[in-house]
């Protein structure tokens, strides 16, 4: 999820979904929402942890990384209904937060985008059809605004004073 996963992608994540290629790791997952596949990069330190936890719990290349009691694919409610306690036992750090795993999708997505990635590149990464969905994910307008408002008046002749013209009074 700190990746942009989709709940559902984690949620059915199998043994064989990390590797590493050429210099940099990935994380394969099945988008149910598209039917298809994607690759992700994850950070380094990411996929040393994971191919140790799955050493560890002997999860194999075709079981589910996050299993329920009987092997399968854990769900969705409950894997929310488990964040939601580990949030709520922690209120010292998180402070009434409302855990919310699709934040973490539009968190992803602004924080790509205020790194000058390309939108479509961000469309890609997190696996949507249409730039229109992607565009609805980036909370860029404030930034991007502000930043061009500040821009466009540190020109002089932008100012809005420069066309205020001295004058006598009643002339």
């Amino acid at each position: 999820m700190l990746i942009g996963l989709r709940i559902s992608e984690v949620c059915t994540l199998k043994g064989d979904a990390y590797s590493w290629q050429g210099r940099d790791a990935w994380i394969q997952v099945y988008q149910m929402k598209m039917r298809t596949y994607k690759r992700v990069p994850i950070p380094d330190v990411l996929y040393k942890i994971m191919k140790r936890y799955l050493e560890k719990y002997h999860i194999g290349s075709e079981d589910y990384v996050f299993q329920n009691k009987r092997g399968g694919a854990y769900q969705y409610g409950s894997f929310k209904w488990q964040m939601k306690e580990l949030f709520n036992k922690r209120q010292d750090i998180f402070k009434g937060y409302d855990f919310k795993s699709h934040d973490f999708r539009h968190t992803i997505a602004t924080l790509l985008y205020d790194d000058e990635v390309p939108l479509q590149s961000i469309r890609d990464y997190l696996g949507h059809d249409y730039e229109e969905m992607t565009q609805q994910y980036v909370d860029f307008m404030p930034k991007k605004i502000s930043a061009a408002n500040q821009e466009f008046f540190k020109k002089g002749e932008n100012s809005l004073a420069s066309g205020i013209k001295k004058c006598k009074r009643g002339k």
